[in-house]
């Protein structure tokens, strides 16, 4: 019994070995002792009044610059305020709708079909398993992903049922969670809410979490946090003997480039609004004529009248907010001496600040919404609008639409991916290699501006191969110098950009060789016919002659 349980554990650590060779070593023992620095603090304060303080640094001359911090924990702080802003928050959720966009019949967002288009049991497992809760989590991955840089999912897996479970909640938060990473490849995880083991924080199967990740395309120049302290070597063949690191990828925001703009933007309109607020106030010089009374009496006129002016003003701004507005109306008295008792001169002195012009404003608007790859007039502001293209246009024709929409696909077709591949290896005990697999994840999604240009490519493609057989059967009708299936080969593999594999499922050599063999008999038969069946004429240019000279004599008879 032992044997057998030894025998069905090493099958299971060779599958998982296939799909995760960094997490196998020479020693089974996963008992790591990961860096204290691995369970970080919980960042749920006042995202606000943090920013305030670390986010912004101040030059010599009093001018504010604003930078994001270089940790991505601290970070995150940040982007669930830039969430909370609606021009943002539009703009992610437009974005998210046009990369996976949903069909109108059934809701299908992403599905999972057969490479060779025909039946698989491995293909209906993956439908009938995890297809209907990727349809229903995708856009909740999507948007944290795009908010954050990635996202991460708790897999429940069980030998020989696959997943059975998928957690997205509070507890799979990125700020909770640390990849590691031995020589490039995945190694483990480790989390906040872990408990730790007899030797310390002990690294967790590479298997119980998958990643969406928005892809990098600029790496930091920090030197990754190794786990010993054991120097590195990059001139060591062998990977397996490379310490273990914390992974720097962690995706890239697609917000991270707007947060300049949009604190900007943010000091732009709250000047804005001081601007009205300041060409609302009204100030009014009262100028209370004492007369020739001693300071005494004259002291007691003043309170007299500014005691009535406060209660009136008092009055009148109590009834203000109530209706919503601020009484912006303010009273300054000041004595005069003189003769004139009683009287009373009443200047108003009022601001007229310059808030007509707003080119600013729309400076830091269309560089938000360059930053976040939306038109501005999709984001409220149809003054904007560019070129007509309506509320839809702009995710057909725009490239930068495309290219955002492109980079969330990719984070959840990765995502996606290794959710089928740890699903297929722990309960069908297979592992296939990327060319292998018998499954391709296909997305519903509306034709993009890069879909548009490579249909456009492909048409053009398409017209110069026809333009090609054309001048061939000019040159060769019957092909008797060129090879058939070698300009077959070259026409759909080199200029329509055919795989070479399904070129040979639709062209195979050996019905090739068949059909010119059957136009060979075919022409054999027509010039037998055509001679009258003479025996001995194996010269097709003497039956031709032959048959000429026979077709006139009959002719003129």
């Amino acid at each position: 019994m032992a044997t057998m349980v030894d025998t069905q554990t090493t099958t299971k650590k060779n599958i998982w070995q296939k799909l995760f060779p960094s997490f196998f070593s020479d020693n089974d023992s996963r008992a790591i002792a990961l860096p204290s620095g691995g369970i970080y603090e919980d960042f749920i304060g006042d995202a606000t009044a943090a920013m305030q303080g670390v986010f912004s640094a101040t030059a010599e001359d009093g001018q504010q610059f604003y930078a994001l911090p270089k940790s991505r924990h601290a970070r995150y702080a940040i982007y669930d305020t830039m969430a909370s802003d609606p021009t943002i928050d539009s703009a992610l959720k437009m974005h998210i709708a046009h990369a996976l966009s949903a069909r109108s019949d059934s809701g299908e967002i992403i599905k999972i079909e057969s490479v060779n288009d025909g039946t698989n049991a491995i293909v209906k497992e993956l439908n009938d398993s995890l297809v209907h809760i990727i349809n229903r989590d995708c856009h909740s991955w999507a948007y944290n992903a795009a908010l954050y840089g990635c996202w991460y999912a708790r897999l429940y897996v069980k030998d020989k049922a696959g997943i059975e479970s998928i957690r997205s909640d509070y507890y799979t938060h990125p700020r909770f969670v640390n990849e590691y990473q031995q020589a490039g490849q995945l190694a483990g995880f480790s989390s906040t809410w872990q408990q730790s083991g007899k030797a310390g924080m002990e690294m967790m199967e590479p298997w119980k979490f998958v990643g969406f990740k928005i892809p990098v395309y600029k790496q930091t120049n920090i030197e990754p946090q190794r786990i010993d302290a054991k120097p590195f070597d990059i001139s060591e063949e062998d990977y397996s003997l490379d310490t273990i690191t914390e992974s720097q990828n962690y995706g890239q925001s697609l917000v991270e480039t707007a947060f300049v703009p949009w604190m900007e933007l943010l000091d732009a309109i709250t000047s804005m609004n001081m601007s009205r607020k300041n060409a609302a106030r009204l100030e009014r010089m009262v100028g209370v004529n004492t007369g020739k009374l001693n300071p005494q009496k004259a002291a007691q006129y003043l309170n007299i009248v500014a005691s009535q002016l406060q209660k009136t003003d008092q009055s009148n701004a109590e009834k203000s907010l109530k209706k919503g507005f601020i009484q912006t109306v303010i009273n300054h008295i000041l004595p005069i001496f003189g003769d004139g008792r009683g009287r009373l001169d009443i200047s108003t002195l009022e601001g007229s600040p310059n808030i007509d012009g707003l080119s600013d404003i729309d400076f830091h608007i269309k560089r938000l919404g360059s930053a976040l790859g939306i038109d501005p007039a999709l984001l409220g502001f149809g003054e904007m609008l560019a070129g007509g293209l309506g509320d839809g246009g702009f995710f057909r024709v725009s490239v930068l639409a495309a290219t955002k929409a492109n980079m969330l696909r990719q984070a959840i077709l990765t995502g996606v991916e290794r959710m089928c591949e740890i699903h297929i290896a722990s309960k069908m005990g297979k592992v296939f290699l990327p060319t292998e697999k018998p499954w391709r994840v296909m997305f519903n999604s509306v034709s993009t501006a890069l879909e548009r240009e490579e249909r456009e490519n492909m048409e053009g493609r398409a017209g110069f191969a026809t333009g090609l057989v054309q001048m061939v059967q000019l040159m060769d009708a019957e092909f008797a110098t060129v090879d058939k299936q070698a300009l077959s080969n070259y026409l759909w593999t080199d200029i329509l950009k055919v795989p070479e594999e399904k070129f040979t499922l639709m062209f195979p050599a050996d019905k090739a060789v068949k059909a010119e063999e059957n136009a060979a008999a075919m022409n054999d038969a027509m010039l037998a016919q055509a001679t009258g069946g003479v025996p001995g004429v194996d010269s097709p240019t003497v039956v031709t002659e032959s048959a000429i000279k026979s077709y006139i004599d009959k002719l003129y008879k």
